[in-house]
């Protein structure tokens, strides 16, 4: 009889656990991270009793949760490439924003329209009021759109520096975790604390969230956690904290470092999942790329705007002058450097210029410029001054080997654009020198407006006659001097202007350059400067201010409906890889029900069992009475 009734107390223990443990899901289906938990069954040793093996009953082995590490691997995974992708898509939306909003477009257009209705009035003071009116709001869009990009680089780095507390107070949480685990399992002779193994999940998605992390197990049922490319964030129970710091080379630019053993590293380029790694892949591949592409446009608009201007004669009868004014391109040091090193934009190589910022390094003998965009190296030798890519690199003092410096040519050029020019008077839209065909000429060869090469040349305004020779192939200069070869409708370049004759001259034909005096109702330098819309200027003069600027609207476009795209495959993904978790560990509300009334009609089928064997025994006990 004791072994039915130790049979039966042990089916009656059992299902009272399996109960519990049914209840105990039940109470957590909607518990973030749950586990769905069972209850593992092994049979107790069968008793030989001569005619074979008696079955004595059932343990309870284990309680163990029904997780599969893969699919909680896979979910950690895709949560962090969706928590990526998220973040880059809302900071891009801004940027597309930013860019395409209603405000700077038609600043470019009210600009150049304005200026259309200065040559169709050249004299007219309110129509040069209403263009300088408008070169004000350019230069003032430009700055607002810089001021937007400084406001989401701040944003950027604000967001870091609070998701690096968060990392490392989810680091703290999970070695505090791994203590009570490794505790636990002691305590219980290696039985899973079930709920504390679900809350280091838990956090461990969360920290996934934040950051791409691994796991790699211990044997006393600790857990290491890695981020990025395999820096060490939690050994068992002492976390490692992360920090922010300042760019060496970019104080305006925060990175994710990592202290350990006294010594501070940046990890930023490891970083390649979560949302830090959104943040800095949207500032390294977006918010930057387009700062400089705005700081880009604003040193096409300024110096070719200026040339132009300085090209013509305002009504005063002077030359004009610079129209605009930006700022300087930016030269970061490093702290340890000897040397010194000065940067200017080439007016004169526009075309050049690019998008990229870029590394140059000393080697004790030459430097080597980096572009960051595409990685192109380019070897500098000599004292300099150096041309390249639109910029001018000057050593202002002797550097040593080891020097570097990161160069931003176009990242703050619009910040502080401005409009020198605010009296209309001085819009210099007049050509300040006008050419004539003498009366006494018998051709009809004829002679073109004059195009200002060098406007400080002294002898710009210097009267001059072409004098034709006999033959006429060849003409001298104020009638005196050496005989200069003519070719019908080729450039003749003197005193800083430029103009072609078109047809066949005479012995005697004389053709006048002189100053453009009373030329108040000249327009040719404002058409010179109003075509300058559409002149190709920058990418080696196959794009133009406006189309510069649709370039830049339609490359922020192009990234923001790109980030829609994979943020929605991502979401999918995530979406896909938490139901196969949910599948295997998730709580199922029929299935628990089900459970409820099998492990019940169990329960009560082992208590009948210890029931019987009472009486059973009752019996016997009577008889022997």
């Amino acid at each position: 009889m004791g072994s039915a009734f130790d049979t039966g107390v042990s089916a009656l223990i059992a299902s009272q656990r399996q109960l519990s443990t049914t209840s105990h899901n039940i109470a957590n289906i909607n518990t973030d991270g749950y586990t769905r938990q069972r209850v593992d069954l092994t049979q107790r040793p069968p008793q030989f009793v001569g005619g074979g093996y008696l079955g004595n009953g059932v343990d309870v082995s284990a309680i163990a949760r029904t997780a599969n590490d893969f699919l909680t691997t896979q979910l950690r995974n895709t949560t962090a490439g969706e928590a990526r992708a998220s973040t880059y898509l809302d900071l891009a939306s801004q940027v597309d924003a930013a860019v395409s909003s209603g405000t700077f477009g038609p600043a470019v257009t009210q600009f150049f329209n304005s200026l259309q209705d200065v040559n169709n009035h050249p004299s007219s003071i309110p129509a040069r009021q209403v263009f300088l009116t408008a070169a004000k709001t350019l230069t003032q869009r430009f700055q607002d759109l810089d001021s937007r990009f400084a406001e989401l680089t701040t944003n950027v780095n604000n967001g870091l520096t609070q998701r690096v507390g968060a990392v490392n107070t989810l680091a703290t949480s999970l070695a505090n975790l791994n203590t009570s685990i490794v505790h636990a399992l002691g305590v219980a002779q290696g039985q899973p604390p079930n709920d504390l193994l679900d809350q280091r999940d838990a956090l461990l998605k969360k920290l996934s969230s934040l950051v791409n992390i691994s796991t790699l197990p211990q044997q006393d049922g600790g857990l290491n956690v890695f981020i990025g490319n395999g820096q060490l964030l939690v050994a068992g129970s002492n976390p490692v904290a992360l920090t922010t710091v300042r760019n060496p080379l970019d104080n305006g630019r925060t990175e994710v470092a990592m202290k350990s053993g006294g010594t501070t590293t940046i990890i930023s380029d490891a970083l390649t999942n979560g949302e830090m790694a959104g943040l800095l892949g949207f500032r390294d591949q977006l918010l930057d790329p387009s700062r400089n592409a705005s700081g880009r446009l604003a040193a096409a608009v300024n110096f070719s705007m200026n040339a132009q201007h300085r090209a013509g004669m305002d009504l005063n009868g002077q030359l004009g002058g610079d129209l605009f004014a930006i700022g300087s391109p930016a030269v970061n040091a490093a702290p340890a450097n000897v040397g010194g090193l000065a940067v200017a934009i080439d007016p004169s190589n526009l075309g050049a210029l690019t998008n990229s910022d870029y590394s140059l390094t000393y080697n004790g003998a030459n430097f080597t410029l980096t572009r960051a965009t595409d990685g192109v190296q380019q070897t500098l030798s000599g004292a300099g001054p150096f041309a390249v890519d639109g910029m001018t690199i000057a050593v202002s003092s002797a550097p040593a080997a080891g020097d570097r410096y990161l160069i931003q040519p176009t990242r703050y050029l619009a910040r502080n654009m401005t409009l020198l020019v605010n009296d209309p008077a001085k819009v210099a839209v007049a050509n300040p020198v006008k050419t004539s065909a003498a009366l006494g000429n018998v051709s009809t060869a004829a002679v073109s407006p004059p195009q200002v090469l060098d406007s400080t040349n002294v002898n710009l305004l210097v009267s001059t006659q072409l004098v034709f020779n006999n033959p006429p192939t060849t003409f001298q200069i104020n009638g005196a001097g050496p005989l200069v070869s003519f070719t019908s409708g080729s450039n003749i370049d003197l005193n800083g202007w430029r103009v072609q004759i078109k047809g066949s001259p005479v012995a005697g034909d004389t053709f006048n350059i002189a100053a453009n005096t009373n030329g108040a109702g000249d327009n040719v330098n404002g058409l010179a400067l109003r075509g300058l819309q559409t002149k190709g200027i920058l990418a080696g003069g196959a794009t133009s201010i406006q189309n510069g600027y649709a370039q830049l609207v339609s490359s922020a476009g192009a990234s923001a409906q790109q980030a829609q795209i994979t943020s929605d495959a991502l979401k999918i993904q995530t979406a896909n890889a938490q139901s196969a978790r949910d599948a295997m560990a998730g709580v199922n509300m029929d299935e628990e029900a089900a459970n409820l009334v099998k492990f019940q009609q169990a329960y009560q089928a082992a208590a009948q069992v210890i029931q019987i064997t009472n009486s059973t025994f009752q019996s016997l006990l009577n008889a022997m009475r």
